[in-house]
């Protein structure tokens, strides 16, 4: 009886992780393996002044040659609505080598003129993308513009039977029809401050987020033929964490790099 509520109670918590209906190898090098990643909290008060800051900014600094795309997310649910995230391109690790050989002078200078003032403080971190476990189309279906992110800081000792479980969801998901069902998620390794996983879900609005009367946990119960079955892989990869926080982030045009065709 008590494995059978357990693995209710896990598999509603899991149904957060993969029923929105929607963010390495050597082929996820080829596809971009990391990510780097700039978060802004901002002064209080001084939103609109860093939006329109940032906008000529941002443009400026492609004028100026920067080579790298990035694009921006405003925090729209969570723990701290407001920061702003910037997301560069998916790259190789040599690209982002290469990029740090870039003069980075003029666009400093510019940055600590006119955007350094109206922020508070910032975090920097490395996303690495673990594509092997995810099921992320390069479609309108990860077009967004609204992306749910689920982040766990990992528990010292925690990442090895943690992973294994994910991976098993994650594979049952991708061979046996969940992905086919027209979800889609992304598995993120962070690197840089506490030590972190986070899986992303692309929406293109939040009547996208209701519930769909379809839970990850139940279909995956019914792969696995047995609720305990699906409770000690629930059990082993949710062991792994210490807590878990959920933002949901708005990708905002204005603040991203231009396209060329904006120039």
């Amino acid at each position: 009886m008590r494995k059978t509520r357990l693995t209710g109670a896990l598999a509603g918590f899991v149904a957060l992780l993969f029923a929105f209906n929607a963010f390495a190898d050597g082929h996820e090098e080829d596809e971009g393996a990391i990510s780097d990643v700039w978060v802004f909290a901002l002064k209080r008060g001084m939103e609109d002044e860093f939006g329109a800051a940032m906008s000529e900014h941002i443009a400026a600094r492609k004028e100026m040659g920067e080579s790298r795309t990035w694009y921006a997310y405003r925090a729209e649910v969570g723990h701290h609505p407001g920061l702003v995230m910037y997301r560069s391109a998916p790259m190789s690790y040599a690209d982002h080598d290469a990029y740090l050989e870039t003069d980075f002078t003029e666009m400093s200078a510019a940055f600590n003129e006119n955007i350094d003032p109206l922020v508070d403080h910032f975090h920097h971190y490395i996303d690495a993308y673990d594509r092997e476990n995810s099921h992320w189309p390069e479609d309108a279906s990860t077009e967004g513009p609204l992306f749910t992110e689920v982040v766990r800081k990992w528990r010292p000792g925690g990442g090895y039977a943690s992973n294994k479980a994910r991976k098993k969801m994650s594979q049952v998901a991708l061979n046996d029809g969940w992905a086919e069902k027209g979800h889609e998620w992304l598995w993120i390794d962070r690197i840089g401050g506490e030590p972190a996983q986070a899986i992303v879900f692309p929406n293109a609005n939040y009547a996208e987020m209701a519930p769909s009367g379809e839970e990850f946990g139940a279909w995956f119960t019914e792969q696995l033929g047995s609720e305990e079955a699906a409770a000690e892989v629930f059990e082993n990869w949710l062991s792994g964490f210490s807590s878990v926080t959920v933002t949901i982030w708005r990708h905002d045009t204005s603040l991203s790099t231009p396209s060329d065709d904006q120039d």
